[in-house]
């Protein structure tokens, strides 16, 4: 096994190379059978979903459970139950979280559970209504504040676990302020975090960042790394499909005349993953969008395609407005202005 077993007590962890792994999956196994599994394997990743559901499963489904993390777009080992991946049992699919699908076909119950479960919801699915629970936001806002710790992409699994013990553990206190969920959930003590950044950091891009680099010629090539569905409802101007499972390096290649690539998704949870693998196959020009991708832009009020209501050449004829007076789209902090924009 290589060096990258990590141990944390009943808990392991394996960080697998593309020539240690089988082609072999667990792709059609039955959930019912998940009491009895203890190796279930997914793609590193960043997503609430995904780490919500890794605590649901070595919590509440399999106490031994231990998980095989593998880098994206690469077969998963043998004998191990996938998770979070495409054609996996376990996954988001019908506009339900895969906490939530799991927790209904396991018919698990509790008022921590559902809690969670609503709070998932609101982060992951929940996109463009107002959040269902109050906690949502606060919860989104911390769970970023410990990858950020982390370079994002680096949280310890014990971390990722820690956390949700703490989320759950909050699902009683529904009279809760801010501040006592902040100091409940900061976890700096056992999750302080790194003290070196990676070589393979990726950059993020303030939207007047954006602005005033395209006001100076430089190509922006936004990547959208969303469903073909998702895509079509309302997209960046310009914006190229590509999602995790296709990025190669072949598709890569089309980037070379960019001056940045700039992949989004709703939140950037799968727009950072998509990131990140661009920029390992040699794309050092890559940022994600901030605030918080497709969702902070729309926040902004900055243009997009609409299916039925705006063309893609509409979109970027009013986007290069914005670009070459960025003052009348956005506030001097990238906000946008109390009066007057470009629509």
């Amino acid at each position: 096994m290589n060096s990258g077993l990590l141990k944390q007590g009943a808990l392991i962890v394996v960080f697998l190379t593309t020539t240690m792994i089988s082609t072999q999956s667990f792709a059609t196994s039955s959930v019912i059978s998940l009491e009895n599994q203890t190796r279930y394997t997914t793609w590193q990743g960043i997503e609430p979903d995904k780490w919500a559901t890794a605590w649901l499963i070595k919590r509440h489904i399999s106490r031994d459970a231990y998980f095989l993390l593998v880098p994206p777009n690469t077969a998963f080992p043998d004998n191990a139950v996938p998770f979070g991946v495409p054609d996996a049992d376990i996954r988001r699919a019908n506009r339900q979280s895969m906490f939530r699908r799991l927790k209904q076909q396991m018919e698990l119950e509790g008022e921590a559970l559902d809690y969670l479960d609503t709070i998932i919801h609101d982060t992951e699915v929940n996109i463009w209504d107002a959040p269902i629970h109050p906690h949502s936001l606060w919860f989104e806002t911390l769970y970023r504040q410990l990858q950020a710790r982390y370079q994002r992409d680096q949280v310890p699994v014990d971390c990722y676990l820690a956390f949700f013990d703490a989320v759950a553990r909050l699902a009683k206190q529904q009279n809760i302020t801010a501040e006592d969920y902040r100091d409940q959930l900061d976890l700096k003590v056992q999750c302080p975090g790194l003290t070196q950044r990676s070589t393979e950091f990726v950059a993020q891009l303030s939207h007047i960042d954006v602005l005033r680099e395209m006001s100076l010629g430089k190509r922006m090539m936004f990547v959208d790394t969303r469903e073909d569905d998702e895509f079509n409802e309302v997209h960046l101007p310009g914006a190229t499909i590509l999602r995790l499972r296709d990025v190669n390096a072949k598709r890569v290649k089309t980037f070379e005349e960019a001056d940045w690539v700039v992949p989004y998704c709703v939140k950037d949870f799968r727009g950072f993953e998509v990131a990140k693998a661009i920029r390992q196959l040699g794309v050092s020009r890559v940022a994600t969008l901030s605030p918080n991708g497709l969702k902070g832009w729309l926040a902004a009020k900055l243009p997009v395609v609409k299916e039925g209501e705006t063309s893609d050449g509409r979109a970027m004829e009013r986007l290069m407005r914005c670009a070459m007076e960025p003052g009348k789209c956005l506030d001097s902090s990238g906000n946008a202005p109390v009066s007057g924009r470009a629509q």
